[in-house]
């Protein structure tokens, strides 16, 4: 079972890939497939043999390929992350050995199961999101949400977050099957210092854009904010990133020979910290402040040791670097406070908004609400307690969800981390995340004498446990990059603990194979039934009261005044509202060759067929259809075997033409 329940979650995590890599890379980057592919495959090659170096080549590109876009096309898109998360994925499943859990005792059950729940219930929900109809995916004028986000968009969302759920997770195992015991030193090679160094580039270019030229790599509007982006082209992914590494600096710098280590823990933790500064991030603040106290306190603690000894006058160079970096970068905010282009986090103002108009009362209530988000998920969480909306759903159903309440508000994330996943994966879902947060709070806070090294230990756990607390406040986790971060300093954390953390190894009975399996089953089961029930697109736009149409055109007007018609394709489906008793249905044919060659239709109302035959041109369907009591919407759906073209029959019109239906009409 072991190797079958990764198996499960690999190849559900390539198919999401995939789906991705398709959706968001091939109608507009072709480029990008290629690499993509060629990386993957040279990954999962290479990587079997050589992981280390693959790793070093694979972990450049998460935090500087957004750049790389910005430079040669002009934009960039979160999706298009793909170019480094499926050679990052081939890596981590690189070599015969990759397709066994290697996850330490104690992560297994959270983690699999985790991963086994995303990887059964994704497709559900992506295939919900698109009608259980693949043809959907590519039409533009398909509006699956008031506000027009098409089939394609929202099946992207669903395949994103999976990725994301589910790298994360297949890159933590990796970490463990090639880094345990005594092979935990090249970690620093192969991991650390490639995403070090592209930290610090990224820090450097916030610093150039937040002190000289704020349109440089600038794409969305964060250029308008006044919010640097670095090279990530997002403010609050660079912010969060750049909060993590600060003290992670210091660590690194531990394991370095001088001149390198004072360098690196000094310019590290500088850069790093102004990066934060010039995004703007609040949260990211509050992150870099747990560090910058961590490292506060050990260089406080080193100075009261060295004191005490014989060595009084002696000061590691830890505790003097991060003193100096201390001081250089108060001074630096101090500096930039006194006039800048930049909208900083000094002056985008507190955390709780509105604080001095609404008194701590009202802030903790919009603090909690998030303007309208935190009451949107609750009603999500309450009308689908056990299952939620499906991973990657929050996003494209908040906005109609918001309207409940009389919010209009934006699409975008819970404002919590914990609310967003409990909205999506429901209580069956949020099971093994929420073991796994007890289990990572328990490594946080355990040590013992045996401990490799504790004072870096205690610096990398102020980022993470910070990062815990801010996703109170938002979602800094939902991006691929920050997620990668997060694992890789979870890992290096584990590493610098005690040996018997990553030694454990552990085989599950055959009940707790069959509880994660009834687990996994029921939250697939329910999220189908969900699927096929009211958060199926057609059902939500009759309850949200929004166009959903697909596969048939805009109304033609008739010359003589009279009622217009539409043009289906060989399916298409209408949500329409309700407007009398009785809907008099009117289709036919226009085939120039439909007398000779009759066309086959079908015709459902609300899924009940009520009309199947042949039709010749020469002839038309006529229905009428009652309304069911209460019914506010009426589902019309229609199929034939064959369409036509007019420039075949010697003609200009160049579409493509299938059963004509008149505008409908109420008695």
């Amino acid at each position: 079972m072991n190797q079958f329940t990764k198996s499960v979650v690999i190849v559900s995590t390539l198919l999401a890939a995939l789906v991705e890599l398709d959706l968001a890379a091939l109608p507009v980057y072709p480029a990008v497939v290629v690499i993509a592919i060629a990386g993957f495959l040279v990954a999962a090659i290479a990587g079997a043999w050589w992981p280390g170096v693959v790793s070093s080549v694979v972990l450049l590109a998460p935090y500087l390929t957004p750049a790389a876009y910005v430079l040669l096309t002009g934009t960039e898109h979160f999706s298009l992350e793909i170019v480094w998360a499926l050679p990052l994925l081939g890596l981590a499943i690189a070599g015969r050995d990759a397709w066994r859990w290697h996850l330490p005792a104690r992560w297994q059950w959270p983690l699999v199961a985790w991963g086994l729940i995303v990887a059964v219930s994704w497709p559900l929900v992506f295939l919900r999101e698109i009608d259980f109809d693949l043809a959907l995916l590519p039409m533009g004028r398909v509006a699956n949400t008031s506000v027009g986000v098409t089939p394609g968009d929202a099946a992207l969302n669903v395949a994103y977050f999976a990725m994301g759920h589910n790298i994360g997770i297949l890159w933590v195992d990796a970490l463990f099957r090639w880094f345990d015991g005594e092979r935990r030193d090249l970690l620093r090679r192969h991991v650390l210092l490639p995403l070090a160094a592209g930290c610090l580039i990224a820090s450097a270019v916030g610093m150039y854009q937040g002190f000289v030229d704020m349109s440089f790599l600038g794409v969305h509007l964060w250029a308008y904010m006044g919010r640097a982006a670095g090279t990530l082209a997002d403010a609050n992914s660079f912010g969060i990133i750049a909060a993590l590494w600060a003290p992670a600096f210091v660590v690194l710098a531990r394991s370095l020979t001088r001149p390198w280590s004072v360098a690196v823990a000094v310019g590290g933790v500088l850069l790093a910290g102004t990066g934060v500064y010039t995004s703007g991030s609040r949260t990211a603040l509050m992150v870099l402040a747990a560090g910058l106290a961590a490292m506060a306190y050990e260089g406080w603690r080193h100075w009261r040791l060295a004191s005490n000894s014989s060595r009084r006058t002696a000061l590691s160079w830890q505790s003097v670097s991060i003193a100096i970096a201390l001081l250089v970068f108060v001074s630096l905010a101090i500096l930039i406070t006194q006039g800048s282009a930049t909208t900083s986090v000094i002056a985008r103002g507190g955390l709780l908004p509105g604080i001095n108009e609404l008194g701590l009362r009202g802030s903790i209530v919009q603090f909690w609400d998030r303007f309208g988000y935190g009451s949107a998920a609750v009603d999500m969480i309450r009308e689908h307690p056990l299952a939620g909306v499906g991973v990657g759903g929050f996003h494209t159903l908040v906005h109609d969800y918001g309207t409940l309440r009389g919010n209009d508000i934006p699409l975008d994330n819970a404002q919590n981390w914990y609310r967003h996943l409990m909205a999506e994966f429901g209580a069956l879902g949020s099971v093994p995340w929420i073991v796994w947060c007890l289990v990572l709070l328990g490594l946080l806070f355990s040590g013992s004498a045996s401990d490799r090294d504790p004072v870096a230990a205690r610096l990398l756990r102020a980022p993470i446990l910070a990062f815990g607390l801010v996703s109170l406040l938002g979602v800094p986790g939902q991006t691929l990059p920050v997620i990668l971060t997060f694992w890789v300093l979870v890992f290096w954390l584990v590493s610098l603990k005690s040996p018997d953390v990553t030694a454990e190894r552990g085989s599950w009975r055959a009940v707790t194979w069959g509880a994660t399996a009834a687990l996994v089953i029921a939250h697939a089961t329910l999220t189908l039934a969900a699927a096929r029930g009211d958060l199926l697109p057609r059902n939500r736009a009759m309850r949200f009261g929004w166009d959903y149409r697909y596969g048939i055109s805009n109304l033609e007007p008739n010359a003589d005044g009279g009622p217009g018609r539409r043009w289906t394709d060989l399916k298409s489906l209408s949500v329409i509202p309700v407007k009398g008793n009785v809907l008099k249905l009117v289709a036919w044919v226009d085939h120039p060759d439909a007398d000779e060659r009759p066309v086959h239709v079908r015709i459902w109302i609300d899924s009940v067929l009520v009309h199947e035959g042949d039709l010749k041109r020469s002839a038309s369907i006529a229905i009428d259809v009652p309304a069911a009591p209460g019914k506010t919407h009426m589902v019309v759906e229609t199929e034939i075997s064959r369409t036509w073209r007019p420039t075949d029959f010697g003609r200009d019109d160049r579409r493509v033409l299938g059963l004509s239906v008149r505008d409908w009409v109420w008695e």
